[in-house]
């Protein structure tokens, strides 16, 4: 591993249940992760929880597979959880919306007080709310683009990210397209937990288009 560069954030990645294929699937956005800052990746529970304390905090934790959902790992949520609610940006990305089961969402996301639930899963175009992301983080997104997600719903408009609106349908060579936009349902969240913020990513094809939020994210834009 590469020397650490002081100068830059700590980014860490929270990877229990990491597949063979993560690497390759999101090298791009590894690449431009590395470029901007100092990245761990953890893939032992009592590990996490160590790195999650040290000074000085990471900038963003990335929860990249659906590890955290299960029993056996609780106590590295509660971890992370403590991380956000004491000021820190953690986003469950990359692998976590393939392979999370939907029945997990809902307790999952309770914990940290969010009423969020699996939703629909399907590829549509969404459009980004400037809204909730604001005039000079819109700069660096997408205006729109078509992903396949899994979305969740019970999502307050100010923290989705990205919408459907009228003009979305479902997007499939096999079946004639049917209108997608459901009010309250979005596949890129992030919302305020007490003294930090939460996020969801749900695109489970490492878009381009989510590569750029995912920075956004971490607060590495530009």
């Amino acid at each position: 591993m590469a020397t650490a560069d002081a100068t830059k954030p700590r980014i860490l990645l929270v990877s229990l249940n990491l597949a063979s294929f993560f690497d390759g699937m999101y090298g791009s956005l590894l690449s431009q992760l590395s470029s901007k800052a100092n990245v761990q990746r953890v893939k032992k529970a009592e590990s996490a929880i160590r790195l999650l304390s040290e000074d000085p905090r990471p900038a963003a934790v990335l929860i990249t597979d659906e590890a955290l959902t299960l029993k056996e790992n609780a106590r590295v949520w509660e971890a992370v959880l403590q991380y956000v609610r004491q000021g820190g940006t953690s986003v469950a990305m990359g692998h976590f919306s393939s392979f999370v089961k939907p029945n997990k969402m809902k307790p999952f996301f309770s914990k940290a007080g969010l009423p969020w639930e699996s939703a629909a899963y399907h590829r549509t175009t969404v459009v980004l709310n400037r809204e909730a992301v604001g005039d000079s983080l819109a700069a660096h997104l997408p205006p729109k683009y078509s992903q396949k997600a899994l979305f969740i719903k019970n999502v307050v408009p100010a923290d989705a990210w990205y919408v459907t609106d009228e003009d979305s349908v479902i997007e499939s060579h096999v079946f004639a397209p049917t209108g997608a936009h459901v009010v309250g349902e979005s596949p890129v969240v992030l919302a305020r937990v007490e003294n930090g913020k939460l996020g969801y990513m749900g695109d489970v094809n490492a878009e381009a288009g989510s590569t750029d939020v995912v920075l956004a994210m971490c607060g590495l834009s530009g």
